[in-house]
């Protein structure tokens, strides 16, 4: 589906037109966890659009089986209920591939995505994608921008070029970390004429959510009312994630001037930004991350040691340095729980404000 900017007005009519070469939008990748109870249900519900599907024994991220259907569609599941509840939390996942959604009609992707919420479901990754046939987008461009650092929404950026035997055959600009360490949005654009092998003549924005950034993402996704809405909603959604801006002294990246071709693409498209409220670590998670990820390391660390005592003495020291370093909300923490926690018979105690 195609978000295209009208060609006589120059304005934007938030309408959707397939096929057209102006700039398109779409859902590249879809992942979501659902509750192992709507199993069966979410099956048969997914069988509407994507026709018959067959058990298979081959599955992703630890699940040991999966419903396959035929046009690649899966719903990975754990045979033994006690498995989906220790290693997965009481969930099933249901993957649909891009070529899926590529293929899917824009009203059916909009009603399926809106009949799939009342299976209590949230969204686990979810990627949006822009191309742009117009050429605004340069990476030429965009490659010194990286350099300049002039660009807001993401800590980190950077290009890569591809050469086989002399010529480029992958040439792409990326933002943000995939993983566990990512902030879940990571946003790659890179020449998709090149990656389709001359079938699609364009540059592409494609943002990857992930964490609480696709629950948002699909729960905005799932919710628009018409072909359009969803439609100018995915470019939105791109558009969002990132500015380009001339940095200069001003620390006020709202008052910083926009990058033109950048102003010409939030002007066709609009923009939502997608923002995620800051965890802040309690007392008791810090317990946790402790006992449950870095006792391991300590007990590692601790049995390289000459003796205990020269193991408590680094201990004490590495303490003694950290505690510069805090951050006022850490540091705040201190204060209100000050010695207040207690060890007794394996357990933490601590006065019931942990």
């Amino acid at each position: 589906m195609a978000a295209c900017k009208d060609a006589k007005t120059g304005e934007n009519p938030r309408t959707v037109i397939r096929g057209c070469d102006s700039q398109s939008v779409g859902i590249h990748w879809f992942r979501i966890s659902i509750l192992f109870q709507y199993l069966n249900a979410v099956r048969s519900y997914c069988e509407i659009y994507f026709g018959s599907s067959s058990v298979d024994d081959y599955a992703y991220n630890s699940f040991d089986a999966r419903y396959l259907f035929t046009n690649g569609v899966s719903l990975s599941y754990d045979s033994s209920l006690d498995k989906t509840n220790s290693i997965h939390g009481g969930y099933v996942s249901l993957d649909i591939p891009g070529n899926v959604l590529d293929g899917m009609k824009p009203d059916d992707m909009r009603m399926f995505f809106f009949g799939l919420r009342k299976y209590g479901v949230k969204s686990t990754r979810t990627d949006a994608y822009l191309d742009d046939y117009q050429n605004i987008i340069k990476l030429s461009e965009l490659r010194k921008i990286v350099e300049k650092y002039d660009f807001s929404g993401f800590r980190k950026g950077q290009s890569t070029r591809v050469f086989k035997e002399g010529r480029l055959v992958h040439d792409e600009v990326v933002f943000g970390n995939r993983g566990k360490n990512g902030s879940g949005k990571y946003l790659r654009v890179y020449d998709k004429n090149l990656e389709s092998k001359g079938g699609k003549n364009c540059v592409r924005c494609e943002i990857e959510f992930t964490k609480e950034h696709a629950e948002k993402a699909f729960d905005l996704l799932s919710q628009t009312g018409s072909v359009e809405s969803l439609a100018a909603l995915c470019a939105e959604l791109v558009v969002g994630t990132i500015n380009f801006v001339h940095r200069t002294s001003e620390k006020n990246i709202g008052r910083l001037k926009v990058y033109k071709f950048w102003e010409r693409i939030k002007k066709n498209l609009g923009s939502v930004v997608i923002r995620i409220p800051v965890k802040h670590s309690t007392i008791k998670t810090m317990f946790k991350f402790i006992e449950n990820q870095a006792i391991r390391t300590l007990a590692v660390l601790r049995g390289t040691f000459i003796s205990d005592v020269d193991y408590l003495n680094w201990q004490f020291v590495r303490l003694t340095e950290a505690d510069l370093c805090l951050s006022p909300y850490q540091r705040n923490l201190i204060k209100e729980h000050r010695r207040s926690t207690r060890f007794s018979d394996g357990l933490i105690f601590d006065d019931e404000r942990c």
